[in-house]
Formats: structure tokens, C-alpha cells, sequence
């Protein structure tokens, strides 16, 4: 019961996100040529969906890490890297949609369930890898 309340917090707190995600990198060829066009602007939002796309791993390693703790997974060096990827990606879009109260507490989702999942697994994250 417990791994699918875990499954159904993930999609309901990543899936809108994850569909704004998916409409980034569609569009990213388009943001590529923007960027050699000199539209620098667009360096920014390419640097967004990267951060989000690393973000989205991380929390999905997190997730597999609390379902299958004996399973070998991400080392968590590289988890907490991911992660950080995606908490400046949600910031970036909790910022861009502050001034919409709903859009906002879409993009914050997931931070929320990150923070809920790190806090299950802060044994797995705190270990030192090499």
C-alpha cells in the first residue's frame, strides 16, 4: 500500500511539470537555433529544461531508491547533484509564475514531493561516496 501512495504522490506532484518539461525539450531545437541566431535570452531557457531534465532523474532516482532500497542505484553523490539541478529549476519557475497563485503551487509540486522523498531517504543521502 505504502509504494503506491509513494507512486501516486510522484505523478500527482511531477506530472504537470513534467508536461511543461516535455513542451522544453520539444521546443529545444527551436531554443538552439534562437542561441546561434544571437538571441542569448535563449541560453537561459535551455539551461532551464537541462536543469529540469537532471532534476526529473533525481527525483526519480530518489523514488526508485525508496522502493527498491536493495536495488543498486545513482550513487548519491550524484542524486544530491540532480536534485540541486531541479530545485534551481523550480525556483526559476516558481519565480516565473508567481504572479499566478495556481501556477505557482504547480511549479512547487514538486518540490514538496522532492523534499518528502530526501527526507525518507536522508540516510541513502547523507552517505559519502567516492
Amino acid at each position: 500500500m505504502r509504494r503506491t501512495l509513494y507512486i501516486f504522490e510522484f505523478i500527482i506532484g511531477f506530472a504537470p511539470c513534467v508536461f511543461v518539461l516535455a513542451i522544453g525539450v520539444i521546443f529545444s531545437p527551436v531554443m538552439l537555433v534562437g542561441l546561434f541566431s544571437g538571441a542569448l535570452a535563449t541560453a537561459l531557457y535551455l539551461l532551464w529544461v537541462a536543469a529540469g531534465m537532471f532534476g526529473f532523474w533525481g527525483a526519480m532516482a530518489l523514488l526508485t531508491e525508496t522502493l527498491e532500497p536493495n536495488r543498486e542505484n545513482t550513487s548519491p553523490n550524484r542524486v544530491r547533484f540532480y536534485l540541486c539541478c531541479g530545485v534551481i529549476a523550480c525556483g526559476m519557475a516558481c519565480y516565473a509564475a508567481s504572479h499566478n497563485i495556481y501556477l505557482f503551487f504547480v511549479a512547487f509540486n514538486p518540490l514538496v514531493v522532492t523534499l518528502h522523498l530526501a527526507i525518507i531517504q536522508r540516510d541513502y543521502l547523507c552517505v559519502k561516496s567516492s
